[in-house]
């Protein structure tokens, strides 16, 4: 099997600490945006960059709201979500031209 190895995410695992609480909201209701990587900020959700990527482009787009869920956001929050995807979309494209993009959830 073949393993998809990034070393510079091994910083990140070394100093992960389990009492931070949750590192979206953190990060959220902190107005440093430049130093979290935050490009972006919506009414409902927000787009962050990923400081350990796997690949170039790797963006995430979390709701403000505390869950894990899908089923907990309301209709608002997901038109927000799905407008941002569709936004990021066109950013990636217009600075790398990539063949495709990849979304996760």
């Amino acid at each position: 099997m073949e393993k998809l190895f990034s070393p510079w995410r091994l910083r990140y695992v070394a100093l992960a600490r389990h009492d931070d609480g949750c590192v979206f909201c953190h990060t959220s209701r902190s107005r440093k945006d430049r130093e979290n990587l935050i490009l972006y900020r919506g009414e409902k959700a927000f787009v962050i960059m990923n400081r350990f990527p796997y690949t170039n482009g790797h963006l995430m787009i979390a709701p403000y709201k505390h869950t894990g869920e899908l089923e907990d956001l309301d209709d608002d929050e997901l038109l927000e979500i799905n407008q941002l995807l569709c936004s990021c979309s066109r950013w990636l494209k217009k600075a790398y031209a990539p063949e495709g993009i990849n979304v996760g959830i």
